[in-house]
Parts: structure tokens; C-alpha cells; sequence
């Protein structure tokens, strides 16, 4: 089912997950850009490589925005983006979907349902099939790792928990780089404790045009974002929260 959101972009319905890919409230592209692609890139705009994790690939909004971006900014490095993706049957639904005409995707589209992968000058992409936390654990075994970027982009914890817990963000945390920048819809409480109990430190971006979102790093230090639509960034008291919340305080003991 398509689903029209508020900046006039078009976003699905997923009938397994029971949820729409993007908020309505927001706009698929605006939530994209705002809450993912660009806190990211503002940092890691002077980087010759990077090495991205989109999880997942769903619509394919994280990763045709993120090189729609480094397009129009002039990223002159390398770009490689890895995304699992449990429904198979998704991208050929996603050949005739309307995107915005500036993400050019119907050829990246085309290549990953035809063979999981896309390359050009300068950008990549290799789609994964199957099971996420499996995809990962492969990543693992395989020394597939020191991912810069992590669009933590799934369905909601309350839907999908198995991509929000504790153990989960333990697997993030071995295969992202020191300086790794980890961007989120989710304010989920337990989402917060689980990461910070695997090591990172989240932050609030209070924006214009779209909730607020969190950014995750293995830094304490306030992530300086360079964009007009974000007007204030703040840490958050992990601490806190568990002192002012049972259920935190009671999860893993």
C-alpha cells in the first residue's frame, strides 16, 4: 500500500512488520535527508573513503539520498554501502515506484534486483538477502567491518526487536570504525540503554522540518553538525533515565 507523506514523497506499507517504512508526519525524504543522510555526511564529508552499513535497505531512501548527496556536495572519495535486506520479493515492487526524480534510482533499482550489486565511479552498493542479525554475525566471521556510517533504519523496536537490543548493538560496536557516526529515528528508552551498555553515547538532534532524532558514537564529545536545520544537539543522561525508569533498571541484572 503507498502511503503519501507530508513533503508529497510516497513511502509503503509493509504488511509484515505492520508499519510504514517512513514516518507520514515527517516525509520520506525530508526524514531521510534530515535525520540520516546529512547529520552523517556534514561529518564525514572530508573523508576519501567510507564505508557504510544501511540497515536495512527497505525503499532504498538511505542510500540513493546519501549519493544523491555526495553528488551535489562534490564528494570526491569513495563510497561503499552494505544493506541487508530480509524481503526479497521487495525489489521488484521498487522498480516502478515513484520516487523523487533526483535520486536517478531506477538503475541502481534495476542492478540490485538483478544481481545485488551496484557500482559506478565512486559509489557502490551490495544488497544482502536475508536475515540481519545473520548478515552481521557473516560481517563478523568474515572481518567485514570498520563501517564510518551506520543508518540504524529498521522497523521500530516494537516491531522488529531483534535489530534494537543490547546484543545486537554489541555486534554494531565490533564492526564500526573508532570515529563511527550511528544516525536513528528511535528515542526508544531501552534502545538508548542498549546501546550505551554496548558502548556508545547518544545525543539529540532537535531539528525544523523534522522530529528529533539521535546520533550514536563511541565519543563523548558533542558531534559538531554542520546544518541549517539543526538548532541544538545535546547529550543524553543514560543515567538518568535508568535512576527515573524500572524497567531500565531492572533489564539486565
Amino acid at each position: 500500500m503507498q502511503i503519501l507523506t507530508k513533503d508529497s514523497t510516497i513511502t509503503l506499507y509493509s504488511e509484515q512488520f505492520d508499519e510504514a517504512y517512513h514516518c507520514a508526519n515527517d516525509g520520506a525524504l525530508q526524514e531521510t535527508l534530515h535525520k540520516h543522510i546529512l547529520p552523517a555526511f556534514t561529518l564525514k564529508k572530508e573523508n576519501k573513503k567510507l564505508k557504510v552499513l544501511d540497515m536495512c535497505f527497505g525503499l532504498g531512501f538511505n542510500t540513493l539520498c546519501l549519493r544523491y548527496i555526495a553528488r551535489k556536495f562534490g564528494f570526491k572519495g569513495e563510497i561503499n554501502v552494505y544493506s541487508p535486506e530480509i524481503d526479497s520479493t521487495l525489489l521488484l515492487r521498487l522498480l516502478t515506484h515513484p520516487y523523487p526524480k533526483e535520486l536517478e534510482s531506477l538503475a541502481i533499482i534495476k542492478a540490485l534486483q538483478k544481481e545485488q550489486e551496484y557500482c559506478e565511479k565512486g559509489f557502490s552498493v551490495k544488497l544482502c538477502l536475508g536475515d540481519a542479525r545473520e548478515i552481521l554475525e557473516g560481517f563478523l566471521k568474515n572481518g567485514n567491518g570498520a563501517f564510518d556510517v551506520i543508518f540504524q533504519d529498521p522497523f521500530s523496536p516494537l516491531k522488529n526487536p531483534s535489530l534494537w537490543t543490547y546484543e545486537y548493538f554489541k555486534i554494531l560496536y565490533a564492526l564500526s570504525s573508532k570515529e563511527v557516526i550511528i544516525t536513528t529515528y528511535s528515542h526508544n528508552s531501552c534502545m538508548l540503554y542498549s546501546a550505551f551498555l554496548a558502548g556508545f553515547y547518544a545525543f539529540k538532534l532537535q531539528q525544523i522540518s523534522v522530529r528529533d532524532s539521535i546520533v550514536l558514537t563511541k565519543n563523548a564529545k558533542l558531534p559538531n553538525i554542520e546544518s541549517d536545520n539543526v538548532v541544538n544537539i545535546t547529550a543524553i543522561n543514560i543515567a538518568h533515565k535508568i535512576k527515573t525508569n524500572p524497567k531500565l533498571r531492572g533489564l539486565y541484572d
